[in-house]
């Protein structure tokens, strides 16, 4: 019998292991008809392609910003 050959993983080890970061969690989100005007005119302007990555970047962007001037600082 021929033995299975054993991959090896190629790059650093980490010391916790990673889980992928699968988008598996649906959020939805209405706007009315300015909103959505203005929105097609800013992703035509600035040639963004994918508006749920945009919608992705400006959220998180802006949760980050919020809780970095809201941490607690000790003086």
């Amino acid at each position: 019998m021929a033995k299975a050959k054993k991959s090896k993983k190629k790059g650093k080890p980490t010391l916790f292991a990673q889980e992928p970061l699968r988008r598996t969690f649906r959020k939805t989100i209405l706007f009315n008809s300015k909103e959505v005007d203005a929105i097609n005119r800013y992703c035509e302007k600035y040639g963004i392609r994918s508006k749920s990555a945009f919608f992705r970047n400006v959220i998180i962007s802006h949760i980050l910003e919020q809780t970095s001037a809201n941490y607690p600082k000790l003086f």
